[in-house]
């Protein structure tokens, strides 16, 4: 399905009550026909934050609307997406509960403030429903509501399937069901997994939930961390563990229970922040060791520690735990912690459609840096030193390799355009952008390092509002972003030895037999850094066709004062190219052509 253009326009002065009026009638007609305006211009405009504005995945997004790039412009109208009219007689709330939603999660998806009062017959946005599942009765609706852990009858779980299922199996299925769906606690997947905890394995399977291969939390973590469920369905699952755990260590204890529970409750009331559970798991694994729970006097420390979680490149500064607090935020506006944002990264990249063929994915997801100014966790940020003299030596060059970061508006980590392609051996196997992308990053930073070169490493989410939601990219040429040692270096170099170069995969699926090859510039000073790779590119790699184009990007225009480009490598889609463009050997010969641009560049 194509789409088409069209312009929001306003003869009056848009911040005017008239041209307000216009917009919304316009949005909501736009609602009426199952099409989205594209309203505002910048990081809004990626297609990746749109669909997961839908609680979509890009590729599911694309099929359904039959868009082809990820880049939109403002204006621009996007047709056939997930709408309904609120039935006679009934409420927002209603609609939100017949399409799985949220009041809070209706509301925002159609731009409304909570006392919005909807008209007969009108049309809002919503989320998809499941193939089979097109009309949902007001009965189905009631039953598909979760229900506290104490509400759910023992017959929801056949008892021979609870009594012979392991411990090791049981904190598998509530890690395989916290991470596939969001807002588990309550749900069926993840009851029918909880409720097989018991009196009689609690603590295994509580050491077994610990013991799970590339697991960062704990099970009272995982829990509190499903931000999408409801407090009172969290706190109450949290309760049940505790109880079922004092009875199998027989150290029931009524003011322990208390000061657990008052604990909770204190986490769990916090007006900001991520709840923190390492008190909490503290009494847990106190009881779990039949230790005295620490007390509550200034100095005293937890009987289990918190697991140190290390940043991408260490963390120059400071160790991070699960609990340490990033840069991003919940739907709730919460800062979460790091030990979420990891679980939410991986989470979001199983649910991608190119790894849907995928047996049991192993996808690994950075956690990015601390930033001892901030003290939060921000962008990935590394200094790669020079390694020996060369014609760029006092040259400052800051490489970022295109997505591989986490977007600031709800967490999900970007990997760019995901493809799933057969291996050697026959097996579906995951192509993700941002990994190829860093890959040439790695080789071409080498080839400057050793050219006499300091090489900063930064990644993050650029377009779905990660960097530019922050104005990372501006700050960190300010010299105010970044690890400790990046910044200084940043701070002491000039402008006028520094350059930026953004690292790309295309991707046009719609024309696999393309050789294309892209360099981006919008700056006037990035002209002559995107005709000279062009130039080498031709010269030195001739399997592309690489083609200077002028656009308006956030990467370049937040370089200011520094030549910058971006460089889209090849068409992943095309079978041959994908073949070079994994290829070592091909790599290293790319990035020299680019490293000879650069040099050119910095020296003219």
């Amino acid at each position: 399905m194509d789409f088409q253009i069209t312009s929001v326009n306003a003869s009056t002065n848009i911040g005017s009550t008239e041209a307000k009026k216009d917009i919304e009638k316009l949005k909501k007609e736009a609602r009426a026909k199952g099409e989205y305006i594209v309203t505002v211009s910048g990081n809004e405009t990626g297609l990746s934050a749109i669909a997961r504005k839908f609680n979509m995945s890009l590729s599911g997004f694309k099929k359904l609307t039959g868009l082809t790039k990820d880049t939109l412009t403002k204006g621009q109208v996007i047709k056939n997406v997930p709408h309904e009219k609120i039935p006679d007689g009934k409420g927002l709330k209603y609609l939100a509960e017949k399409n799985g939603m949220s009041l809070d999660e209706l509301l925002k998806l159609n731009g409304l403030h909570k006392n919005y009062q909807p008209s007969k017959g009108e049309y809002f946005y919503v989320y998809p429903k499941d193939s089979g599942d097109e009309k949902k009765s007001e009965k189905m609706i009631e039953k598909s509501k979760p229900k506290p852990v104490h509400e759910i009858k023992e017959t929801d779980i056949q008892k021979k399937e609870k009594s012979s299922v392991s411990p090791q199996k049981i904190a598998e299925q509530i890690r395989d069901a916290v991470s596939s769906n969001y807002g588990a606690v309550g749900k069926e997947d993840f009851s029918k997994a909880f409720l097989q905890i018991n009196e009689k394995n609690v603590k295994q399977v509580i050491k077994a939930y610990d013991e799970l291969p590339d697991n960062d939390e704990s099970l009272i973590n995982a829990i509190s961390s499903e931000v999408w469920s409801s407090k009172d369905l969290r706190k109450d699952a949290i309760m049940n563990v505790y109880d079922n755990l004092a009875k199998q260590t027989k150290t029931v204890n009524a003011s322990q229970r208390q000061e657990f529970k008052a604990e909770l409750d204190k986490q769990f009331g916090k007006f900001i922040g991520m709840v923190n559970t390492e008190k909490l798991d503290s009494m847990i694994n106190s009881m779990i060791n039949q230790q005295a729970v620490p007390s509550k006097s200034k100095g005293a420390s937890p009987s289990t520690p918190m697991e140190i979680m290390k940043s991408s490149n260490g963390g120059s500064s400071e160790d991070i735990t699960s609990s340490t607090l990033t840069n991003i935020k919940d739907g709730s506006g919460n800062y979460v912690t790091a030990g979420t944002l990891k679980k939410w990264a991986i989470s979001s990249g199983k649910n991608d459609k190119g790894f849907s063929k995928v047996e049991n994915p192993y996808i690994v997801r950075p956690l990015p840096n601390y930033n001892t100014e901030t003290k939060k966790i921000e962008a990935l940020t590394e200094l790669r030193e020079a390694t020996s003299n060369g014609d760029l030596n006092g040259k400052v060059i800051i490489l970022n390799s295109g997505h591989g970061g986490y977007q600031q508006n709800n967490g999900y980590f970007d990997p760019g355009t995901v493809l799933s392609v057969k291996n050697a051996e026959g097996k579906e196997m995951p192509i993700e952008e941002w990994r190829v992308a860093q890959s040439f990053v790695d080789k071409l930073s080498d080839e400057l390092r050793g050219r006499g070169a300091n090489v900063i490493f930064v990644s993050g989410a650029v377009r779905n509002g990660g960097m530019a939601k922050q104005q990372y990219l501006e700050n960190l040429i300010a010299g105010k972003k970044g690890s400790d040692e990046v910044r200084e270096l940043i701070s002491d170099t000039d402008k006028s030895d520094m350059l930026f170069l953004s690292v790309h995969v295309e991707s046009a699926k719609e024309r696999p037999d393309s050789r294309m090859c892209t360099v981006r510039y919008s700056k006037d000073i990035d002209k002559e850094l995107s005709d000279n790779i062009n130039k080498h590119l031709k010269k030195g790699f001739m399997a592309l066709t690489p083609d200077v184009t002028h656009d308006n990007l956030y990467v370049n225009n937040a370089t200011k004062g520094v030549p910058s480009s971006l460089l889209e490598i090849g068409n992943i889609a095309n079978g041959d190219i994908t073949n070079s463009l994994l290829s070592s050997y091909d790599q290293k010969k790319y990035m020299k052509c680019v490293a000879d641009a650069i040099e050119e560049t910095m020296n003219n």
